[in-house]
């Protein structure tokens, strides 16, 4: 009966957990191709102070984007509609072709570490 309990139990975390991945890719998917509409590829946009998920979609669909948790607690990005883009590297206006580009950020909840947002 123990034994039982304990299988269903690992089961049941087994389930969420694959779930929650499921979930993340999918939403991620669909920002890929949110961001497939908007993309320019010329120019780096200005994305510090929106939500992560607009950030995306102002972005070339094929751009290496590289998080940074701003809380500097090594946090990932599971979820991006709860998150905001405190910096970013490059700046605005600068030739996005082939470049990787660093976007800082936290949580909605939290302020960013220069106290905006």
């Amino acid at each position: 009966m123990v034994n039982d309990n304990l299988t269903a139990k690992n089961h049941t975390a087994r389930t969420r957990t694959a779930q929650a991945g499921t979930a993340a890719a999918l939403v991620l998917s669909a920002l890929a191709l949110a961001g497939l509409a908007h993309a320019d590829g010329r120019t780096m946009p200005k994305v510090t102070g929106r939500g992560l998920v607009d950030a995306f979609q102002a972005l070339d669909y094929d751009t290496r984007i590289r998080f940074k948790d701003g809380r500097g607690a090594g946090r990932h990005v599971l979820w991006p509609a709860s998150w905001k883009v405190c910096g970013q590297q490059p700046a605005p206006g600068t030739p996005m072709k082939g470049r990787q580009i660093t976007l800082t950020v936290v949580k909605d909840e939290e302020r960013c570490a220069d106290g905006a947002g």
